[in-house]
């Protein structure tokens, strides 16, 4: 059974208040948030190759408190990065700035991206598609902005993960009593994130991950990584598994427009 699809005015409510990597009340330089970022998953440099993009124009679609977009920039991108939340353009914003990196920031919508045809070298999202029910539409978009020979990199949840069969369907499911009054769609969405309640998860295996990318692009290749499993009272505990078993929380999503 899938979960009804949310309202968007709840998801913009709900990630106002619960965006990722914002340390909001905490006195964390952007050095400090950097090292934690690519520290806690650390395999995103050698998977997503930010100096690649030198002299490229660079969407970051869902760019949260910025990190990722700051990445780009200070290994030469031209960044646009576009968040759906005020706090997350804001945050973005400052955090540019805190790192002395140009910046363009803008808020707006997934579901409606301001961009011109063939506008894009690349478009990168990380941890975003996953929570938009209409990923179609948002796919068919990016084609579209994209260059011909463009690259989309994004991270999606990976449903034949440790993190899914133990945190998710054992830990909240099982023992937590919830599998039976709610269906695993809805257990995923409710606990997926730091903060509960977030209002729509997808988690999608291998194959469906490959075969929803396909419709809109080429040479869709998928990579599986960051072995963790959540624990009652902390998130984000590594396992010592090699990568080969591909049991990890993070599909890595890469493909070209045609």
């Amino acid at each position: 059974m899938e979960i009804l699809e949310p309202k968007q005015e709840q998801i913009q409510d709900y990630w106002a208040r619960s965006l990722p990597m914002s340390f909001i009340g905490e006195a964390i330089t952007y050095e400090e948030k950097r090292e934690f970022r690519y520290t806690l998953q650390n395999y995103m440099g050698g998977t997503f190759k930010f100096s690649d993009f030198a002299g490229k124009r660079v969407l970051e679609l869902g760019c949260g408190a910025g990190i990722d977009s700051a990445e780009f920039t200070c290994n030469g991108a031209q960044v646009v990065s576009l968040d759906l939340t005020q706090i997350g353009a804001r945050l973005t914003q400052d955090l540019l700035k805190e790192a002395t990196l140009s910046s363009c920031v803008l808020q707006a919508s997934a579901l409606s991206l301001p961009f011109k045809q063939d506008t894009f070298d690349c478009v990168y999202s990380f941890g975003v598609l996953h929570h938009i029910p209409q990923i179609e539409n948002v796919l068919a978009q990016i084609q579209q902005i994209l260059k011909p020979g463009g690259q989309i990199m994004a991270m999606l949840y990976h449903k034949d993960s440790l993190l899914y069969a133990y945190s998710i369907i054992y830990l909240k499911g099982i023992t937590g009593g919830l599998l039976g009054r709610f269906t695993p769609e809805e257990i995923l969405s409710r606990y997926s994130e730091r903060g509960e309640g977030c209002p729509y998860t997808k988690a999608y295996t291998k194959s469906e991950a490959k075969e929803l990318f396909s419709r809109f692009f080429d040479d869709v290749q998928i990579e599986v990584h960051y072995n963790v499993i959540d624990l009652p009272s902390e998130r984000k505990i590594k396992v010592d598994l090699p990568d080969k078993y591909k049991l990890g929380w993070h599909l890595i999503v890469k493909g070209v427009n045609e």
